[in-house]
């Protein structure tokens, strides 16, 4: 049976390093999968992901962002997903629908009755999601040691305070579907034994 597996965190948390793992474990068990993310999944999506990440970017309206979001994902679940989970394809997302709610919730502030208008046209969810969490200044020290900052990753600190509360906010309601581990002072290795345990649950 396929599984929908994403990866959700603050920036610098090591979503990409823990998706690395997991591949090798899948494949170690033979099942077939295949890595995805959003935005960017699709060539379409590539185009907006390059506008959403650019620094450059300077949106008018506050809703033009959360649109884009929702864009690329109609067109990833049809063109992707959707297509891979109905062969049996485990398909693993980094970020996904909970990305859209924490960045845009809490930290754009937008409605959450609007977002839940659009979420209206994308109503799949992962079967789990791993939220990978870590205190904001640490988890942007990375990000800064890791790369030129993005768009999202030169947002103020209170910004990424509310982003990871309301992801924290998002484990509570969900506890079955959201697996929160705590990666503050774990080794990449340490922090996929507790996948490993979600991913075998499944």
């Amino acid at each position: 049976m396929s599984k929908f597996i994403s990866f959700e965190g603050i920036e610098g948390v090591g979503k990409t390093t823990q998706i690395e793992l997991l591949k090798t474990y899948l494949s170690k068990k033979n099942q077939s999968f295949l890595v995805t993310k959003e935005p960017g999944g699709t060539a379409f999506g590539m185009q907006i992901r390059k506008i959403l990440l650019d620094p450059e970017t300077d949106f008018k309206s506050k809703y033009t962002e959360v649109l884009l979001f929702f864009a690329d994902r109609a067109e990833h679940l049809a063109s992707i997903v959707e297509p891979a989970l109905r062969v049996g394809t485990w398909v693993i997302c980094d970020r996904y629908i909970d990305s859209t709610l924490a960045y845009q919730i809490g930290g754009r502030q937008i409605s959450p009755d609007f977002i839940e208008k659009l979420t209206s046209i994308t109503p799949r969810k992962p079967d789990k999601t791993i939220l990978l969490d870590m205190n904001p200044i640490e988890s942007l020290e990375r990000a800064k040691n890791r790369a030129v900052l993005d768009r999202f990753e030169k947002e103020s600190f209170d910004f990424h305070n509310r982003v990871r509360q309301e992801y924290l906010d998002i484990a509570a309601r969900e506890p079955e579907r959201v697996s929160l581990i705590d990666v503050t002072g774990k080794s990449k290795e340490r922090v996929f034994e507790d996948i490993e345990k979600e991913i075998r649950r499944l």
